[in-house]
């Protein structure tokens, strides 16, 4: 029932390299409010600089699905790169996927089934991201999954 904490991440890693797959693309981080927890690739190079776009706009980008429900004004939490598309999922606002590709809406329309399994994978992985945002647990509510597709800026 219970996997070791090592095997979770072999797991999340493996999943995540068949999204960056189904997506053609070339990066993908999971990312909590103080920054990048799981990365693949390992970020060197020009990914550096992605990377740190990525860490510096944690809270924002965990922040996206609210932001977009409420309807205001929003935070541009990709405002610093101009090279890719990003596909985001958050998890019950605790973690996201980044996932940088050239196209993120053809990747969200083929994406689904992967992500479930993100989803069920990061729960087990990390206790804290079974909390919805007001830290209520999955036995008051479902684990909310939300998907956004944030276009290429073109600055």
């Amino acid at each position: 029932m219970f996997e070791p904490r090592g095997r979770l991440e072999e797991n999340l890693l493996d999943v995540m390299a068949a999204i960056l797959d189904l997506g053609d693309a070339r990066y993908a981080c999971l990312v909590e409010k103080t920054g990048i927890v799981l990365e693949m690739p390992e970020a060197d190079g020009p990914l550096q600089a992605l990377r740190r776009v990525i860490e510096a706009q944690a809270p924002a980008i965990l922040s996206l699905a609210a932001q977009l429900a409420a309807g205001g004004e929003m935070e541009d939490a990709f405002s610093g790169w101009a090279d890719d598309e990003f596909l985001v999922a958050v998890l019950n606002e605790r973690v996201a996927l980044v996932v940088a590709c050239p196209d993120a809406e053809a990747l969200k329309a083929a994406v689904d089934p992967p992500l479930r399994a993100l989803a069920d994978g990061l729960m087990r992985w990390k206790a804290a991201y079974r909390l919805d945002a007001q830290g209520r647990g999955l036995f008051v509510a479902r684990p909310r999954l939300d998907v956004i597709v944030v276009g290429r800026h073109n600055d």
